[in-house]
């Protein structure tokens, strides 16, 4: 009788897309680049738990494709567990800066078998659906680093496949300036460096400043686009 499928034999063809999020347990670290328009600390919290909150639903909607969120150090999974994910959705960062842990993201997600792999943050959510169904397509072909351009100059989403268990993870956390107008540019170079092809989804915007805030607000006001970010709509709603 065939034993149980292994967690790398179910995940073999499988896609995964992971939130970057610190723990809301600890409001003094959220969100704040926002404090001049949102000086009090609650709502900033309550307003980064909706992001989270509208970003998974999103995800979730997203046929055969698994959602996991890498929590920081200083949070736990319990943190999240009482926002509805489970303990199966829910790791642990590792590293001591972005670049290692988006490479260590990326790592412990091929390892659990999973052939393509999406990393957003925790800052974008109003984020449609079709962006991350097209950097999935996009992954189907060999070799690729996906990319999702934010308006700063940097990325709100990067991916990778990797349909060799034993190929390496290319280096592109290498000599980049990290939150800065230059990182998007500064990515591109060492995939080129590392020959993987990129390709280039949507750009969109991150909210982690007041100018990021603004647009989200105008943006918001629409009920269309209220309605793909309801949490966070009802949110700004209350604090505004």
């Amino acid at each position: 009788m065939p034993g149980r499928p292994t967690l790398r034999e179910t995940n073999a063809e499988g896609s995964v897309v992971a939130i970057m999020a610190r723990s809301p347990a600890h409001p003094d670290a959220i969100k704040t680049r926002l404090a001049g328009a949102i000086p009090n600390t609650r709502a900033r919290v309550d307003l980064y738990v909706a992001f989270i909150a509208d970003q998974m639903r999103v995800c979730r909607s997203l046929s055969d494709i698994t959602l996991r969120l890498a929590y920081t150090p200083e949070g736990s999974a319990k943190d999240f567990e009482l926002m509805g994910l489970s303990p199966e959705e829910l790791l642990l960062q590792r590293g001591h800066d972005l670049a290692t842990r988006e490479r260590a993201l990326f790592a412990d997600l091929f390892e659990e078998g999973f052939r393509r792999v999406v990393i957003i943050g925790s800052d974008v959510p109003s984020l449609p659906g079709h962006i991350l169904e097209d950097a999935f397509r996009r992954l189907d072909r060999p070799r690729r680093v996906v990319l999702g351009p934010a308006e700063d100059g940097g990325y709100y989403l990067v991916g990778l496949s990797r349909d060799d268990a034993t190929a390496s993870i290319p280096d592109l956390f290498s000599n980049i300036r990290w939150s800065s107008t230059w990182t998007l540019s500064d990515t591109i170079a060492a995939a080129e460096r590392s020959q993987t092809i990129v390709e280039l989804v949507e750009p969109w915007f991150d909210v982690d400043d007041q100018a990021g805030l603004q647009r989200l607000c105008d943006q918001l006001s629409s009920p269309a686009w209220a309605a793909t970010a309801p949490a966070t709509a009802a949110v700004l709603k209350k604090i505004f």
